[in-house]
C-alpha cells in the first residue's frame, strides 16, 4: 500500500534551513540569501523554523517574518513546511493555524516535549492538532529530545488520518524504524538524520529532512536522485562520501556545527542564541577537517 493522500510531501530532500543571527536579531539578508541558494538547487523544499533553525528562542514576531520571507523567496517553486510543534496541545493547533495564515504548505508537529505523554496523549494530540489544522501535518518523533517515542501502534493509527500525511524520523533505531515503515504505509517517511538518509530509503522512506543540505544541497540530493532512479549502488556511493562529514556534523547539538561550517563559507554568523554556544576551535577543526575529506572545500 502506498500513500494516497492527497497534499502529499514532495520526495526527495528538504532542507532543515538555519536561522542567522546578526546583532541580536535575524539577519534578514542572510537568510534570503540562504533561500536563493535553497531556490536554485535541486532540493524538493525548504523546512524553516525547526531544531535546525532553533524555533525554542525565536519569538513569534521574528517566526513571522521568517515564514514570509520563505514564502516570497520559494514562491511555491520549493515546498515549505514549517515548525509548530508544542508540547501544550491548544499552542500547537494556534501554531499551525497562523504558520499557514501567513502561507505555509505542511506544518511538522513535533511529539509533545518535557511533559512525556503516554501513546494515548500522543495519539489524542497529533490528532486534535489535525483536525485543527489547515494544512498537512508532518509527524516529527526526535525522541532524544522529547523523551518520548512514537511508537509504530501510534503511527499506525495517525496513518489513517486524511491530513496527517508524512512522519520525519529522526530516533537514529533502525530496528524500530522498519517496524513503523511496515505498520504505516499510508505514510511517507522522512529521514530525520543525515548519517541514516541511505539505510531508511532502501526501507522505503520518500527522502530527508536535511541538515547537510544547508551547505552542500545538490551533494546531498544526489543521493535521493539517484536511488530513486534505481542506481542505488551510485546512491550508496554518493552517501559514503558525505559520510565523514555527515558524522562530524554530530560533533556538536545541532545547528552549532552547522553554523560554524557556514560561517567558515561566508555564508552567515556562527552565531547560536543561549543557552546553545558557538562551536570551540578544536572541535571547529575537526568539522572542517571531516568537511575536506568529504570534498566540502572552505573558500
Amino acid at each position: 500500500m502506498t500513500n494516497s493522500k492527497k497534499g502529499r510531501l514532495p520526495a526527495g530532500i528538504h532542507t532543515a534551513i538555519v536561522t542567522p543571527f546578526s546583532g541580536g536579531g535575524i539577519d534578514i539578508p542572510s537568510f534570503c540569501d540562504l533561500l536563493d541558494i535553497q531556490l536554485n538547487s535541486g532540493v524538493s523544499g525548504v523546512v524553516a523554523l525547526g531544531t535546525t533553525g532553533e524555533a525554542p528562542t525565536v519569538t513569534q514576531k521574528e517566526k513571522d517574518v521568517i515564514i514570509k520571507e520563505c514564502v516570497k523567496a520559494l514562491s511555491g517553486k520549493k515546498a515549505l513546511t514549517v515548525g509548530c510543534g508544542s508540547n501544550d496541545t491548544k499552542t500547537a493547533c494556534d501554531k499551525v493555524k497562523r504558520a499557514a495564515s501567513l502561507g505555509a504548505e505542511f506544518a511538522l508537529v513535533v511529539a509533545p516535549y518535557y511533559n512525556k505523554p503516554s501513546q494515548r496523549g500522543i495519539l489524542r494530540h497529533f490528532i486534535t492538532v489535525a483536525d485543527n489544522s489547515p494544512i498537512p501535518v508532518i509527524v516529527y518523533n526526535v525522541p532524544s529530545r522529547t523523551g518520548v517515542d512514537v511508537s509504530a501502534e501510534t503511527l499506525s493509527v495517525l496513518s489513517s488520518h486524511d491530513n496527517i500525511v508524512a512522519c520525519k524520523e529522526a530516533s537514529g533505531d533502525v530496528q524500530s524504524v522498519t517496524k513503523k515503515i511496515r505498520e504505516a504505509p499510508e505514510l511517507d517517511f522522512f529521514c530525520g538524520s543525515d548519517t541514516l538518509l541511505y539505510h531508511l530509503l532502501t526501507l522505503g522512506a520518500k527522502g530527508g529532512i536535511s541538515v547537510c543540505s544547508n551547505v552542500e544541497p545538490d551533494k546531498t540530493c544526489v543521493i535521493t536522485d539517484r536511488f530513486f532512479t534505481g542506481d542505488v549502488s551510485g546512491a550508496k556511493d554518493a552517501f559514503f562520501a558525505l559520510y565523514p562529514f555527515l558524522e562530524a556534523l554530530s560533533c556538536d547539538v545541532n545547528p552549532v556545527p552547522i553554523k560554524a561550517l557556514m560561517a567558515s563559507c561566508g555564508l552567515i554568523s556562527p552565531s547560536v542564541r543561549a543557552p546553545l554556544c558557538e562551536l570551540s576551535e578544536q572541535k571547529r577543526s575537526k568539522l572542517l577537517y571531516s568537511a575536506s575529506d568529504a570534498g566540502i572545500y572552505i573558500k
